[in-house]
């Protein structure tokens, strides 16, 4: 059967482009590991993962300490292909092998024409003849994946190479300079300091704007202003000489502002209110951001949108819509449901030609709705945006709003005034359209001559403002004027500056990491931070699309300009590392120690992180914090009046910052209900403990009884026994942490419902140990929020977790408890009804360490020891039953388990035997006589 495999770029794309291509055909779906197949007729449909395949350095560029291959060595270092996704290779290539077409349906532009070259050359390297076509779409909807599939293209191979020139472009820049910073500045783990090609000259930008506002000197200015009315209508007149420089001329200005206020001139006008373009990325970045969506979580829900068909593809430059895009089917369409009136009204007001904007392409049309969907369909965090998507295509069809304008100029004595009015009188698109301000101001009717009273007259002392610093849309559009990144990368970049800790807040400002890495590069190799060079490369990249520049040509000039930044790098290769850790020292300070008065610092070892004293060894005061897993710890400006800290923040990629507070007033918090539990630990302990600077249980265990009892001025034999408790609540939370993981990972949390609540639920009701939890009444886990066979999956993991760590605790290694669990031997109770012989044969485990083993468990549930079994013994005992007619492996084991283990015990044996019958065991018994 001829097979067509469909290669899509991500798995929700492939899954809608099956059911649109299937029809009414069913589909079958299947999942391996990470790749998804759905099939229909001679159909297969495959999603990737976006790249499947990156490329890197070439074995032997790991290590960043390697003095063969120091940081610059990667400029010229060869570059090779690795896939990503395994799964989805392998699935992709087995299905290629018999595949007779194959369709590459990846989004198109220049990363997924990238993408779709390497599915490309996955499919050629299994099968060298099979025809390979392109299917180019704007819109995961049904007639344009029909008419995508029905007008097939060739690959573009120049535009994935000028993806992929971008891709190698920027691993090596970014490869290379971040090493050798990091080196510098003695940086390592997950606390490099990341430079790369547009990232630098971005975080320049938010840099250098700070500086513009910490230089900024305000100048005072006043304006004048007068109150007025006409017709029990009040008006604010303003003094046309706008802002005075000077006080006493403000001041002379109020002073001549004499009544009466008379009318000298009335102007009316109209005014068109045009209405807005189509929109491109940029602009939808921009308009979302005012809805309250960063950069980056605006380009995550337009691509969901997209994927799910709601919208059109949202990386595109284009602002006028192609003539082929069937406008009037769009808005029929959408009039239904929460747009039916809107639609109905576009329709029969709609303009004769849609706005369009400076910018035409011809790859994508501009961003609009590709299908209806509800508020219940698309869901509350999604909705608003598609809302916006939906209401800005309506008003480019829509005609522009008219305004009618007034402006009346007047004189107070010597003193001219203006005021100023407007009245919407044809609203337009500002019908369907209500994302911009329309606020009118009406005005009286006036006549030249008009006298009118003067209520009072104002001074108003203001100051010029500093430039306002970026917000995350504002300065997406300032990349695009510069030529930094592309549609599809600049809020990348902005995200990556955010989670890399070089900025924060938004708007944006530079935090001290992100200023010192800044601050040092423009000062030593100030190419880095300039957009120029980058620029030139961005251009160079796109010229390779229409064929006008080859990407080996590219990627010379690319290691030539990073050459010459490495010029300028290694003559200033100390003072670049001494200037950054001089100046990032201050971001990890956190306050004053309370034991020593010194610095308290945030200190990373590995994936642990803590707060620690900088007069350590003399001072040894520290507090924990979660690990880095949770979030990199940064200070933030927030100071705890109590103890002088700065507070702290967990920040973690993809997941919301974490404020952890004071981390002094966090450590006692969640050490004090520790302390209570040590028997003999009252609150006066508890209180001279923290005045004497001990809060953790820790603090405790490290001390001897003499200190401790002169510490909290009691007996030694008191301090031993509440050093001997705070070990034991050690134990017991440890225990309880552990349970509390084992819930994490067993339930599926809901609203309402979090594993956390469970798990404390549960311990307040006694049960603090995965041992108890695998003893719990069933009852009280759906108490807890469990239903009924959740309760009793986790009762009986629980057991078996439980019993296996009882079972290794007992002095089980791990190696022999891999052994019995696979013959399913998991419980004490499981080893302790069974015979040793037994236990033996089914798990492989030899009998004199089974024996030992047993001893083990028997004592410490107070049964009698095994009777020991030699090895040479057992082995003579299994040749003489196995001489025996009749006797294989499985009557072997359950002789064993029944404890006949060698002739002897056969003729000792009684005649009930599990799994044998009487007169097998009575004829067994007569041959054993004879033998």
């Amino acid at each position: 059967m001829a097979v067509h495999l469909i290669i899509a770029e991500k798995n929700i794309a492939a899954r809608r482009i099956a059911e649109i291509l299937a029809g009414k055909a069913k589909i079958s779906a299947k999942k391996d590991g990470s790749a998804n197949l759905y099939e229909f007729g001679d159909t297969k449909v495959i999603g990737l993962r976006g790249h499947v395949v990156e490329v890197d350095f070439e074995p032997g560029y790991d290590n960043w300490r390697s003095a063969t291959h120091p940081p610059r060595t990667l400029i010229d270092a060869g570059i090779i292909k690795r896939p990503t996704e395994k799964k989805i290779v392998s699935i992709l290539q087995k299905v290629a092998r018999k595949a007779d077409l194959v369709t590459i349906a990846t989004d198109y532009d220049t990363e997924g024409e990238l993408i779709g070259k390497e599915a490309y050359e996955l499919v050629r390297a299994v099968n060298t003849t099979v025809e390979i076509d392109r299917a180019r779409f704007s819109a995961i909807t049904p007639d344009e994946i029909h008419r995508a599939f029905a007008e097939t293209k060739p690959l573009d191979f120049h535009l994935a190479a000028a993806g992929e020139t971008r891709q190698i472009v920027d691993l090596v820049w970014g490869a290379s300079l971040t090493r050798f910073i990091s080196i510098a500045a003695k940086r390592g783990g997950g606390n490099i300091l990341s430079v790369g090609r547009v990232q630098s000259p971005t975080l320049a930008m938010i840099v250098d704007r700070e500086k513009e506002i910490e230089a900024f000197v305000p100048e005072t200015y006043w304006m004048v202003r007068l109150d007025s009315e006409k017709d029990q209508l009040p008006i604010e007149a303003r003094h046309t000489h706008g802002r005075f420089r000077e006080k006493e001329e403000a001041e002379a200005a109020v002073a001549g502002s004499l009544p009466p206020l008379t009318v000298d001139e009335v102007i009316e006008g109209e005014k068109a209110d045009r209405a807005p373009t189509p929109l491109d990325t940029t602009s939808l970045i921009v308009a979302a951001g005012r809805l309250g969506y960063s950069a980056a979580n605006a380009m995550r829900v337009a691509e969901d949108l997209y994927m799910n068909g709601y919208i059109s593809y949202p990386r595109t430059d284009n602002t006028v819509y192609p003539p082929s895009l069937n406008l009037n089917a769009i808005v029929s369409d959408l009039s239904q449901g929460v747009f039916a009136e809107d639609g109905r009204w576009v329709t029969g007001n709609m303009r004769q030609k849609p706005t369009r904007g400076k910018k035409e392409t011809t790859d994508h049309p501009p961003i609009h709705p590709a299908g209806y969907g509800s508020p219940e369909k698309i869901g509350e965090g999604a909705w608003k945006l598609y809302e916006f998507i939906v209401r800005r295509f309506f008003a480019t069809l829509s005609p522009d709003a008219k305004w009618k304008t007034l402006k009346v100029n007047m004189t107070a004595g010597s003193e001219p005034y203006t005021a100023t009015g407007g009245r919407l009188v044809e609203p337009g698109y500002r019908t369907v359209y209500q994302y911009s301000d329309a606020k009118e101001r009406i005005l009286p009717k006036f006549t030249v001559g008009d006298t009118l009273p003067i209520n009072a007259v104002h001074l108003d002392e203001k100051e010029t403002q500093p430039p306002a610093r970026y917000t995350q849309s504002r300065l997406i559009q300032k990349m695009e004027e510069l030529g930094l990144g592309t549609k599809s990368t600049r809020h990348e970049v902005i995200q990556k500056l955010i989670s890399r800790k070089y900025v924060e807040g938004n708007p944006l400002r530079p935090t001290l990491v992100g200023r010192a890495v800044t601050d040092t590069l423009e000062q030593y190799a100030d190419t880095i931070t300039r957009p120029d060079m980058t620029r030139a490369l961005e251009d160079h990249m796109n010229m390779i699309k229409v064929r006008e520049k080859r990407s080996d040509d590219v990627l010379t000039e690319s290691r030539e300009m990073l050459d010459r930044v490495f010029d300028q790098l290694e003559q200033n290769e100390t003072l670049i590392g001494d200037d950054i850790m001089e100046m990032t020292i201050e971001e990890s300070i956190v306050g004053p120690c309370p034991v020593c008065g010194h610095s308290l610092r945030i200190r990373r070892m590995g994936s642990s992180q803590f707060i620690g004293c900088m007069h350590y060894p003399d001072c040894t005061f520290n507090m924990s914090l979660p690990p880095g897993t949770w979030g990199g710890a940064v200070r933030t400006k927030d100071i705890c009046p109590t103890h002088s800290l700065h507070h702290i923040r967990l920040v973690r990629k993809g997941a919301r910052p974490w404020d952890l507070g004071c981390p002094l007033c966090s450590h006692i918090a969640s050490n004090t209900e520790a302390l209570a539990m040590i028997p003999g630990c009252d609150e006066a302990i508890i209180r001279s403990l923290h005045e004497q600077h001990l809060y953790a249980i820790t603090d405790i265990t490290s001390k001897t009884p003499l200190e401790l009892s002169g510490i909290l001025g009691i007996s030694a034999q008191k301090a031993e026994e509440i050093i001997l408790g705070a070990g034991d609540v050690i134990n017991r939370l440890r225990l309880r942490t552990e349970m509390k993981k084992f819930i994490r990972d067993s339930i599926t949390p809901r609203k309402g419902r979090s594993p956390a609540k469970i798990a404390r639920a549960l311990i307040e009701e006694g049960v603090c140990d995965i041992v108890a939890l695998g003893r719990a009444d069933p009852g009280l886990l759906r108490k807890a929020g469990l239903s009924e066979t959740e309760a009793q999956e986790v009762t009986m993991a629980a057991k078996e977790a439980g019993d296996a760590r009882i079972l290794k605790e007992t002095g089980i290694p791990a190696v022999s408890l891999k052994k019995y669990r696979e013959a399913g031997i998991t419980s004490p109770e499981a080893f302790l009804s069974r015979h040793p012989a037994g236990i033996s044969l089914a798990s492989g485990v030899s009998i004199e360490t089974v024996i030992r083993h047993l001893a083990l468990i028997s004592e410490q549930y107070n049964r009698p020891p095994p009777e020991k079994i030699t090895k040479g013994a057992f082995q003579k005992g299994q040749k003489e039953l196995t001489d025996l007619p009749g006797v294989g492996e499985a009557t072997l084991q359950k002789l064993a388990d029944a404890g006949v283990y060698n002739r002897e015990t056969l003729l000792a044996a009684r005649g009930d035997i599990p799994g044998i019958s009487p007169d097998v065991i009575s004829k067994m018994k007569k041959k054993a006589e004879t033998a």
